[in-house]
C-alpha cells in the first residue's frame, strides 16, 4: 500500500510532489500552515507552469528537430527518449520509493551531526541517485556495490551542494535566503565552470568577449529583450529547419510560429521560477528558525531544483540555444550514434546552469562551455548507459513506446559523470573484471576532485567579487 501511495504521488511529477513535501516539512518544523499552504500552492503553479512552458517548447522544437535530422541524414541507433521516460523506468523499479525514502531520512540525520548542511527536499530529483543503483543491480546483481554507487554520488551531490550556496544568493539576488541547489545534473559542474572561467581568461580573443544579458538589453533596448533574442532565434531555427529554396507561405508561417512560441517561452519562464523560489520561503525560514532554537549556530540550507535558477536571462538564451547547437554535435561528433529526441529542447536550460553563473552571467562563454565540454559528454555517457537502461526496462516491465527495437537512453542520465564513473568501477568489481572500465571511473573521479580542490576557495573568493561589482 505504501508503494502504491509513493507510486501514485510521484507519478504527478514535481507540480505535486514537491510542494507537498514541503507543506509536510513545514508543519513538522513549526511553520505557520496559512503561509506553508500559500507557498506550497505558489511551488505548485510555478512547477506546473514550468512543466507547461517546458512541454509547449518541446512540442514546437520537435518537428523542427525532425526536418533538421532528415536534412542532415545521419544514421543514429540509440534513442533519446527523454528524462521523464528516463525517470519513469526508474520509479518503476519496487525499491526506489524505500531508497528515496530512506536517503531522506539520512540526509535528516546528517544535517543534525553536521556532515552537512543541506536537506535535499527536491524529492523528485532523487531518481537520478536509483538510476546509477538500478543499472549497478541489473547488471551486476550485487546489492553491495549497489548501495554504496547510490550513497557516493549522494553524498558527493549533498556536499557539492553545501558548497555552491555561499554565491547563490548574492549572484541571483534571491528574496529568501538558505536556498541552495540540489539538481545533480547541475551543481556538479559547478567547480568545472570555475575553472574554466580561468582558462578563458588566458585566451586571447576570448578573454575579451562577454555576451551579458543585462549589458544586451541595456545597449539594444526592446531589440536586447528576453521576449525579441526568443523570437529570433525560434525564427532563424524554424528557417533552416522546415525552409527550402525558394520558401513556400506554409514554411514561412511554420518559422514565424516557431519564433513567437520561443518567445513566450523566454518571456514567461522567469516568472514560473519566482513563484517557485517565493513558494520555498516559509519552509526555509522554518527551518533556519528551528535549527536556530534548538541547535543555535548551526546552519541549515534547503536544497531544491535547478529550477530556481533557470529564469535568469542568461540561462532563458543559452536553454535555447543549445537546442540547435546539440543537433549540430549529434551529427559532426565522431562515433555518436545518439539521436537527441526527448531531452534536446528543454533540458539544457537546467544543466548549463553553474557552466554560466560560475563565469557572471557571461552567455558568450556558457556557450563555449555547453559546446566544448557538456553537450558532448552528455552524448558519450548516454550512449554508453543504453544498454543499462534496456536492462532496467526489461527487469521492470517498463513499456518504452516509440524505441521500435533500438538502444534507448536521455541525454539527462549523460549529464552526470560522477555517477557514471562510480557506476563504471562498479561494473569492473562485480561484471566485467575489464581494466579499461576501472580506468575510466578511476579518471574521472580523480579529475573532478582534483579540479574541485583547485576551486575550493573559489565560491567565497567569487562572493567577494559579486559583492564588490554591486557597490560599483
Amino acid at each position: 500500500m505504501l508503494m502504491d501511495l509513493f507510486k501514485w504521488l510521484v507519478s504527478y511529477g514535481a507540480a505535486f510532489i514537491v510542494p507537498l513535501f514541503a507543506l509536510i516539512l513545514g508543519g513538522l518544523f513549526g511553520a505557520p500552515f496559512k503561509r506553508s499552504f500559500a507557498g506550497a500552492l505558489k511551488m505548485g503553479v510555478g512547477f506546473t507552469a514550468l512543466g507547461v512552458l517546458i512541454g509547449t517548447i518541446f512540442s514546437a522544437l520537435e518537428p523542427a528537430a525532425r526536418e533538421l535530422a532528415n536534412k542532415f541524414g545521419v544514421n543514429f541507433t540509440i534513442l533519446d527518449l527523454g528524462w521523464p521516460t528516463q525517470s519513469g523506468i526508474v520509479f518503476a523499479i519496487p525499491w526506489c520509493m524505500a531508497g528515496i525514502a530512506l536517503m531522506i531520512l539520512c540526509n535528516a540525520l546528517l544535517v543534525t551531526i553536521g556532515l552537512t548542511k543541506t536537506l535535499n527536499v527536491d524529492f523528485n530529483n532523487h531518481w537520478i541517485f536509483i538510476f546509477y543503483m538500478g543499472a549497478t543491480y541489473y547488471l551486476s546483481k550485487n546489492w553491495l556495490l549497489t548501495i554504496a554507487v547510490g550513497i557516493a554520488f549522494w553524498f558527493i551531490s549533498l556536499k557539492m551542494a553545501d558548497w555552491v550556496y555561499p554565491y547563490i544568493q548574492p549572484y541571483y539576488n534571491m528574496p529568501t535566503d538558505g536556498l541552495t541547489v540540489t539538481h545533480a545534473y547541475s551543481i556538479l559542474w559547478a567547480p568545472i565552470g570555475f575553472l574554466l572561467d580561468q582558462l578563458w581568461d588566458r585566451v586571447p580573443v576570448v578573454k575579451d568577449i562577454n555576451w551579458n544579458a543585462q549589458d544586451i538589453q541595456r545597449k539594444f533596448g526592446f531589440f536586447g529583450e528576453s521576449i525579441f533574442i526568443g523570437w529570433v532565434i525560434g525564427f532563424i531555427v524554424g528557417c533552416v529547419a522546415f525552409m527550402t529554396m525558394p520558401p513556400s507561405l506554409e514554411q514561412l508561417g511554420k518559422a514565424l510560429s516557431l519564433g513567437f512560441t520561443v518567445a513566450l517561452f523566454m518571456y514567461l519562464i522567469p516568472r514560473a521560477a519566482e513563484l517557485v523560489v517565493a513558494g520555498m520561503a516559509p519552509l526555509s525560514e522554518a527551518i533556519r528558525k528551528f535549527l536556530r532554537k534548538r541547535m543555535p549556530g548551526r546552519e541549515c540550507y534547503v536544497g531544491l531544483d535547478a529550477a530556481i535558477l533557470v529564469g535568469a536571462p542568461e540561462h532563458v538564451v543559452i536553454g535555447l540555444l543549445t537546442t540547435p547547437i546539440a543537433f549540430l554535435i549529434a551529427f559532426v561528433l565522431p562515433g555518436n550514434q545518439v539521436l537527441p529526441m526527448g531531452d534536446v529542447a528543454g533540458l539544457f536550460i537546467f544543466i548549463c546552469t553553474f557552466l554560466t553563473n560560475t563565469n557572471r552571467g557571461n552567455i558568450f562563454r556558457g556557450l563555449l562551455n555547453a559546446t566544448l565540454l557538456l553537450i558532448p559528454v552528455s552524448f558519450l555517457i548516454g550512449a554508453q548507459m543504453a544498454p543499462a537502461n534496456v536492462a532496467m526496462a526489461t527487469a521492470t516491465h517498463f513499456a518504452v513506446t516509440g524505441a521500435k527495437g533500438m538502444l534507448f537512453t536521455s541525454l539527462c542520465v549523460g549529464t552526470t559523470p560522477v555517477g557514471f564513473a562510480l557506476f563504471k568501477i562498479a561494473m569492473f568489481i562485480g561484471v566485467t573484471h575489464k581494466l579499461l572500465d576501472l580506468f575510466i571511473g578511476l579518471a574521472i573521479l580523480t579529475a573532478f576532485f582534483i579540479v574541485w580542490y583547485l576551486m575550493r576557495n573559489r565560491p567565497s573568493e567569487y562572493v567577494t567579487e559579486l559583492l564588490h561589482e554591486g557597490k560599483e
